[in-house]
């Protein structure tokens, strides 16, 4: 496929090619590769900035992202490979710390080195080991489930994508604490209980994360990623506008013609991709009516990930020196990190009570760019678990944040003492600014039914209708880079189509 050939058979009634609805990970590739594939491409964002949940504010003198990131492959995995596709070779520049993480609570205290050696001469594992209390009969069968987790071919992921991860970690061991301790952390990945994640697409990130060894965060913050796929995008001949909510996607004679903006202003295209969720596709932008009754049911039946509400915390001290602080309160489990404990929890977070045990997690761009931050100060991001829009809180949503904020004071002495400013976000404001009603972290959570191929395609009942982002598609990976692959894969797919003759 060439840009001649494509340009060849552009349709010159529309206004553009392809509109591409939103500017986060999957509507900046999605419009990158649309661009790069010869169409006549318009990017459009409601927000006065770019990014979504990868953008940015500024105050007295931080950049402040708007999401919690951090990104486990770097330009090893689809960031790379569409910076190269666009010609730009790898201009974003991943930075790694001396300590990855400082895991506090929940019985555990201790900082994990980057490097594999430090781990050792550190002790870090049978540190770990003892205060959680594990006996040495059980570290065999730990041992082989790593093990097994580092060699395992594609072909056995697959396997095992239909089954759950703590089912998976009941072929290691019987032993409940150790089984909900490292089925936690494997289902971490992907913002949901472990009886709700994959255990093969948990498998397949845990093993990227460990032979990669790419663990990182971008100079310049999160939007550094999208911006630069936006300015490849504008390279090879896309627009972009800002402040350009879309109302409504246009459908005529059942196929997609293009979208009216909040203003009220038309704009035609042969092919529309939207990133927003499924069912606010569905149900909002344009209306159930114009889908068969069975993909409707799908789309509502879509289970999307937990979301969380958040904290930007910046400090006149550097008071954590690892690139993120996960843990969580009670800083103590009397009798451990049970099944028991985690299933209380998870009843307690799907009913919208505020549960007696709050997991947390606050990577520190800061330490791995300075420049985010005040010379001598810190910037803290800070998330903790929180029901998605749909589920009524039994509690003031202030209560939530408040919950927040009193575990990192007991997971970070003196921070009250050092604060600059403390913004914190609830559900809803997340859900505001990056334009998805239920305010999931990811849209279509990545469980045994919802992976691989059973995730919803990019291609709607609409024709020239597509879908891409964390919602769609069969990509693999964590959140940002699931979003990412999503967005190249349905760029690449509604190019073929044009090429093809098919729109």
């Amino acid at each position: 496929m060439t840009r001649k050939d494509l340009k060849k058979s552009a349709n010159t009634q529309y206004d553009y090619d392809v509109i591409v609805i939103g500017t986060g990970m999957g509507g900046s590739a999605a419009g990158a590769v649309s661009a790069l594939n010869g169409m006549r491409t318009l990017i459009l964002e409601k927000n006065p900035r770019p990014g979504g949940a990868c953008s940015y504010y500024e105050k007295q003198g931080f950049q402040v992202d708007t999401g919690t990131h951090l990104f486990i492959r770097g330009n090893k995995g689809p960031f790379g490979v569409l910076t190269k596709r666009l010609g730009m070779g790898t201009p974003l520049k991943f930075i790694h710390t001396r300590y990855t993480v400082h895991f506090k609570g929940l019985n555990v205290d201790v900082n994990v080195p980057r490097s594999p050696l430090a781990v050792l001469y550190e002790f870090v594992i049978p540190r770990l080991l003892w205060q959680t209390k594990i006996s040495p009969v059980h570290y065999p069968a730990i041992a082989k489930l790593f093990l097994d987790i580092v060699i395992m071919r594609p072909h056995q992921m697959e396997a095992i994508n239909t089954i759950s991860v703590h089912d998976f970690m009941c072929r290691y061991t019987k032993n409940p604490e150790i089984r909900s301790m490292i089925a936690s952390l494997l289902g971490l990945f992907f913002i949901v209980p472990p009886w709700d994640a994959s255990a093969g697409e948990s498998v397949w990130n845990l093993q990227k994360l460990a032979l990669e060894y790419n663990l990182g965060y971008p100079k310049g913050g999160c939007i550094a990623i999208p911006q630069t796929f936006l300015k490849g995008a504008e390279r090879h001949g896309a627009t972009m506008r800002l402040k350009a909510g879309v109302k409504k996607i246009n459908v005529k004679d059942g196929r997609a013609a293009g979208v009216t903006l909040e203003h009220g202003e038309e704009i035609t295209a042969r092919a529309v991709i939207c990133t927003s969720n499924l069912s606010d596709t569905v149900e909002k932008l344009t209306n159930p009516s114009l889908y068969p009754p069975e993909y409707v049911k799908r789309i509502r039946d879509v289970q999307p990930s937990w979301t969380a509400v958040q904290a930007k915390i910046g400090l006149n001290k550097k008071l954590l020196k690892a690139g993120a602080l996960v843990g969580g309160v009670p800083l103590k489990i009397p009798g451990g990190l049970t099944d028991e404990a985690i299933r209380n929890f998870i009843a307690q977070l799907n009913t919208g009570e505020y549960p007696d045990m709050l997991p947390i997690y606050a990577p520190i761009p800061s330490n791995y760019d300075p420049a985010l931050a005040p010379e001598g100060c810190q910037l803290i991001t800070v998330v903790a678990c929180a029901p998605t829009l749909n589920v009524p809180l039994k509690q003031d949503p202030q209560v939530w944040i408040d919950g927040m904020m009193n575990a990192m004071y007991e997971m970070v002495p003196g921070l009250k003492d050092h604060i600059i400013f403390c913004d914190t976000w609830s559900v809803q404001t997340l859900a505001s600014w990056i334009g998805k009603s239920n305010g999931s972290a990811i849209t279509s959570a990545q469980s045994p039914l919802q992976v691989a191929y059973k995730r919803p395609p990019h291609e709607t009942p609409i024709k020239g209708l597509y879908m891409a982002g964390d919602c769609a598609g069969p990509a693999h990976g964590v959140g940002t880079e699931l979003a990412c692959q999503s967005g190249m894969d349905c760029a690449d797919l509604v190019a073929s189509h044009v090429y093809n003759h098919l729109l």
